[in-house]
């Protein structure tokens, strides 16, 4: 039993002297070191294994040695994730704060410029792969702070930072509010249809205004990207060795610039996230 004077010694695992990863053109890495690799996640590119996804992921790119993501991302969202070369610096980061950022395209604008969005969020009953809003699930925390906005503000370009990291919490949150991710497969306005009030993703006093927006044009809209216009674009982690903030940032997906320029966001050159 250790008691008060003891000498603690811990022995830390020496990094091994890893050659630089040279990884396949479908893989941008943005920082490496002996400890983490850093990678900007292009949409639709898995991070692990699964059983839905056994092979061709990007741990299998990476290394033949076992690796150990910190950070993950939904398939579909593009952006920064981050692994850990050794079990130990998984543990060191991913028990410490870490500070994301994400950028998104809504339907709508919010009430507010910046604020809150809350509820907390569950697995569904009837999915797997679906959560929903629910007083028996784990509480949520997403802030945002609008960017910019359509002329006819009928898309916005929002900021998020996640306090909690719940599965799907970004996308669920925005759709709970109001206002969906465009192109979201899951729990967008063309999801939404045959749905009614009371089935845990639309908060019930805004069900009628998100009705309203499943225009032709909107839904037009919606179908000029493929995947949740969501993309992870800053992180902030303390490294094992270095016991410093690390802070990287992966630049903006090509569609979802293509889908700014469409939908005539107007946006100051060069995108980046406000820190």
């Amino acid at each position: 039993r250790v008691k008060a004077g003891d000498t603690l010694i811990v022995l830390l695992p020496e990094p091994q002297d890893y050659e630089p990863i040279v990884a396949d053109p479908d893989l941008d890495i943005i920082f490496q070191d002996d400890w983490y690799v850093v990678i900007n996640k292009k949409p639709g590119q898995v991070v692990h294994p699964t059983t839905t996804h056994k092979v061709g992921t990007i741990t299998d790119r990476l290394a033949d040695t076992a690796l150990h993501p910190i950070l993950r991302l939904d398939r579909d969202t593009s952006g920064v994730i981050l692994i850990a070369r050794l079990s130990f610096a998984h543990y060191y980061t991913s028990s410490r704060k870490m500070r994301k950022l994400y950028l998104g395209i809504v339907h709508g604008r919010f009430e507010q410029p910046e604020g809150i969005l809350t509820g907390a969020i569950s697995r569904s009953q009837d999915s797997f792969m679906r959560r929903v809003i629910s007083p028996r699930g784990k509480e949520a925390t997403t802030i945002y702070k609008e960017l910019a906005f359509s002329a006819d503000e009928a898309y916005t370009l929002v900021q998020f930072e996640l306090v909690t990291g719940r599965t799907h919490q970004i996308r669920l949150h925005c759709t709970w509010h109001g206002h969906p991710l465009l192109g979201d497969n899951m729990y967008g306005l063309r999801q939404l249809e045959g749905l009614s009030v009371g089935q845990d993703y639309v908060r019930p006093d805004l069900w009628t205004k998100v009705a309203r927006l499943r225009s032709r044009q909107r839904l037009e809209a919606d179908a000029l990207i493929k995947r949740q216009a969501l993309h992870a674009a800053y992180l902030e982690f303390q490294h094992v060795e270095a016991r410093n903030t690390i802070k990287v940032e992966a630049k903006i997906a090509a569609d979802i610039l293509d889908l700014i320029e469409a939908l005539k966001i107007q946006i100051e050159q060069p995108l980046k996230v406000i820190t």
